[in-house]
């Protein structure tokens, strides 16, 4: 989950996008009322849901897809 959490990290700083433009996004896409402050305490501590993380993502122009290994 700690690779998972700094990848989403990674993707945030990629795009430039801060906690606080984050936050606003969310709010005004999703109405989703996480301040940048709680943001920031969720990536820290790993509590992000899943629901919190496909918003994440689609804020920040990607989407969630699950494949299947081909091994």
């Amino acid at each position: 989950m700690n690779d998972f959490l700094k990848e989403l990290k990674g993707l945030k700083a990629k795009e430039g996008v801060t906690y606080e433009e984050l936050a606003e996004t969310l709010k005004d896409k999703f109405q989703c009322h996480l301040t940048a402050n709680s943001l920031a305490n969720k990536f820290s501590r790993g509590t992000l849901t899943g629901k919190e993380v496909a918003k994440i993502l689609a804020a920040l122009g990607y989407e969630v897809k699950i494949e299947k290994n081909k091994n």
